[in-house]
């Protein structure tokens, strides 16, 4: 598992439920960056397509999979948000009564704390 890249193209929603409303997409990268594949080193460009919020925010950080929370570094942003700084507390939720097609049912919530 170490050293695996994981590209994705992912839905942003405003919440983990199935139907729940789209924001707009995620695109970036992350790599197993410990033996065990506890820690991802992850970057990605959270895009809004919605709302009024037709800008974007892009993160960096390490993803800590067992840990109860992880922070990511806000590193800019276009739009209403160029030059924000903060942070951003990841949580991952789990993934209950949703259909699964993909092998995949990571589902994580992230809530952003900015200055811009």
């Amino acid at each position: 598992m170490f050293g695996t890249l994981t590209v994705f193209d992912d839905e942003l929603t405003e919440g983990h439920e199935l139907g729940s409303g789209l924001l707009g997409k995620a695109q970036g990268f992350y790599v197993a960056s410990s033996e065990d594949g506890s820690s991802q080193t992850i970057a990605f460009t959270a895009m809004f397509q919605s709302g009024g919020y037709a800008d974007s925010l892009t993160f960096f950080g390490v993803h800590r999979v067992a840990a109860s929370e992880s922070h990511l570094a806000v590193m800019g942003g276009t739009g209403k948000y160029l030059n924000a700084k903060g942070y951003a507390l990841v949580k991952t939720i789990p993934a209950t009564n949703q259909h699964n097609t993909d092998g995949v049912d990571t589902v994580l919530q992230f809530t952003a704390y900015l200055t811009y």
